[in-house]
């Protein structure tokens, strides 16, 4: 819902409204465990050793999922208007 406090004088979404938005959808799009891993490691601050047991997966396939989880987030930041799927 656009509220004036969201829109700019035009109505249209403000920039930085659009930015979050499209950064949400790219998490929605990831799966589970990769946004789990993403938000853990990159926003938390947890280390691949910290997650290893969480996720039941050795620090190789964390990492490679944190590098494709990565991937996802830059293909959406390329594609506001269509984002791509995400594995």
């Amino acid at each position: 819902m656009i509220t004036s406090s969201t829109a700019d004088a035009a109505g249209l979404p403000r920039p930085a409204d659009q930015v979050w938005t499209t950064f949400l959808c790219a998490l929605e799009a990831l799966p589970a465990d990769a946004r789990l891993l993403l938000l853990l490691h990159d926003v938390a601050g947890a280390s691949i050793e910290e997650l290893m047991p969480l996720l039941g997966l050795p620090a190789a396939e964390c990492r490679q999922r944190l590098e494709a989880a990565h991937a996802c987030l830059r293909a959406h930041a390329r594609h506001l208007g269509a984002p791509p799927a995400c594995p």
